[in-house]
């Protein structure tokens, strides 16, 4: 009586657990296959059955490795091999994102997390998925939108340095109009010393249509559409490119501008463009700042610095500062101080600075004015 009373209570009790785990499985929203330890796939709860395209009939028995793409499908046997050697796991105890091969031949991405069941004399192995294709839909379609809204900022930018950029283009076609002038009087005179001058001449109006087209060359790169490339660039160039731009509104305004550069500064691994998005919109704002402070000695100041981490930018103006109750949100999307800001120029910068792997932060300075610094790690530097 008592042994067959053991016997009929332990099948109570893995009757109770197996309704348990029917239970579980029928309940989870997330997928969840049960394999064996050589693969073989021993439940498929109604998810997965869903997020695969199988039932669990066509799939019991096979497998694990006919619901992965290459080189998953083929490496799959291996993987467990190792994990049963006591080999690094590949995927077990360790939550990744994979892809995930359909029924119909379609990949899709997944979430997987697999743990090891332990008891009964075997291995088993649970393989929780989460199907990642609407979240990875919607990080498309919002990574579109942020590439639409800085390409959107950079017009806006350069709309507002119309004047600046009529003037670094308007010099050397002065300039190419007057030689023009010049050379038309020397081939009149048509004497050996003219000529010899013409010679000059010709020169220098090839060297001011090169700059003409440099400035016009800027303009399309700054204002072109595009994802993040990184190629290597010269820190220094990127500055001295931005800062072009400006020198007719900042001899206009009287705002004197000091650029401090390290003596040696590394290569930096950046979208150019991008880059030079942020130290325009860090300028300008600077030079809206300090005309809208009216102070007697207007100046901006941009340091570039190198440690062992990071390549520094600083841009300091000796304005008024941001106001404490602003500051907090000074980087949140259409928060602006401007009376006819959008709010979206310092929001992309930090964007872009994290895309990077950096950081854009602010801070007011103790005897007035505002410093913006763009850090870059020395892990995107070559």
């Amino acid at each position: 009586m008592g042994p067959e009373t053991g016997v009929t209570l332990n099948t109570g009790r893995q009757e109770q657990t197996l309704e348990s785990l029917d239970a579980l499985l029928n309940a989870a929203v997330d997928a969840m296959i049960i394999s064996d330890d050589k693969g073989a796939i021993l439940r498929v709860n109604p998810a997965a059955q869903a997020y695969f395209g199988w039932s669990e009939a066509e799939l019991m028995g096979k497998n694990v490795d006919v619901l992965m793409p290459e080189p998953d499908h083929g490496q799959h046997d291996q993987y467990l091999q190792n994990y049963r050697e006591g080999g690094k796991p590949a995927i077990i105890g360790i939550g990744r994102e994979v892809t995930a091969l359909h029924a119909n031949g379609n990949t899709f991405p997944i979430h997987l997390s697999v743990g090891e069941i332990t008891g009964g004399g075997k291995a088993r192995f649970v393989a929780i998925i989460r199907d990642l294709s609407e979240e990875k839909a919607i990080e498309d379609v919002v990574s579109r939108l942020e590439t639409q809204l800085a390409h959107a900022d950079r017009l806006v930018v350069l709309g507002e340095l119309t004047a600046g950029i009529a003037h670094e283009i308007n010099q050397p076609l002065t300039a190419i109009a007057a030689f023009a002038d010049a050379g038309g009087r020397l081939l009149e005179m048509n004497t050996p010393e003219s000529l010899a001058e013409l010679e000059k001449v010709c020169s220098r109006v090839s060297e001011q249509a090169r700059r003409a087209g440099d400035v016009v060359n800027r303009l399309r790169k700054l204002s072109r559409k595009g994802e993040l490339v990184r190629s290597t660039h010269d820190i220094r160039l990127l500055l001295k490119n931005v800062l072009l731009l400006f020198g007719h509104e900042l001899k206009n305004s009287g705002i004197v501008l000091n650029t401090h550069l390290d003596d040696i500064l590394p290569l930096v691994v950046v979208d150019e463009i991008q880059i030079q998005q942020v130290l325009v919109n860090l300028v300008k704002n600077a030079i809206d700042a300090l005309n809208a402070s009216e102070i007697a000695n207007p100046e901006i100041n941009i340091d570039v610095t190198c440690d062992d981490q990071t390549v520094a930018i600083s841009v300091t103006d000796n304005g008024g500062g941001v106001p404490e109750d602003f500051a907090k949100n000074l980087f949140e999307p259409f928060y602006t101080t401007k009376k006819h800001g959008v709010g979206l120029g310092l929001s992309i910068c930090k964007n872009i600075a994290t895309l990077h792997g950096g950081k854009l932060s602010h801070e007011n300075r103790q005897g007035g004015g505002a410093q913006f610094t763009l850090s870059i790690p020395l892990s995107y530097i070559g």
